[in-house]
């Protein structure tokens, strides 16, 4: 297998990794947020559309070619990707959230 490849598998494999642990931490939170937040469902409604703003962000506001070099080593581009990653996993773990605190009955 050449360099490229394991590239690619080595960035997919740090991706779910990183969507895993948002996911899992959202897990564990959940149960003391929904006790101490006590949110209405229109209030979680909200909470899920934020995170999918987060996930937008992150997509849209992705540079691409017209930062990248050829080593892809440049301050902008290690950035551009870390800033990426972050937006992620915070959308990921508040949509997560979204979808596991108990709303208020009632």
């Amino acid at each position: 297998m050449d360099d490229g490849w394991k590239k690619v598998l080595s960035k997919i494999g740090k991706a779910f990794l990183i969507v895993a642990v948002a996911i899992f931490s959202a897990i564990l939170l959940a149960p003391f947020l929904s006790e101490s937040l006590q949110l209405y469902p229109d209030q979680l409604k909200w909470f899920r559309l934020v995170a999918l703003g987060i996930v937008a962000w992150g997509v849209l506001g992705r540079s691409g070619w017209e930062i990248q070099t050829i080593k892809g080593q440049t301050a902008p581009e290690a950035f551009n990707s870390r800033w990426f990653t972050l937006l992620y996993f915070f959308g990921c773990f508040c949509g997560a959230l979204g979808v596991l605190v108990e709303p208020v009955k009632g």
